[in-house]
């Protein structure tokens, strides 16, 4: 069967956050997406595995931008 894919409306919506907050997570390359054309398409499976590993929690925030300032 088939993994059920979100569009990022949906993924928002499933996590209760802001499309915003999804836009962040795909670029911080904790989600992984599909683009399809020029449509992004978000896997079920990312989702969990995003709110496995933590989700966006506040030390995973701090852990990300610390990485990003590092030299």
């Amino acid at each position: 069967m088939m993994e059920q894919l979100f569009t990022k409306k949906e993924a928002a919506a499933y996590l209760k956050v802001s499309e915003r907050t999804v836009d962040r997570e795909i670029s911080r390359l904790r989600l992984k997406v599909y683009k399809v054309g020029r449509c992004v398409r978000i896997p079920e499976s990312s989702l969990m595995q995003m709110l496995g590993d933590g989700g966006m929690a506040r030390v995973s925030r701090e852990k990300t931008i610390r990485e990003l300032y590092e030299d």
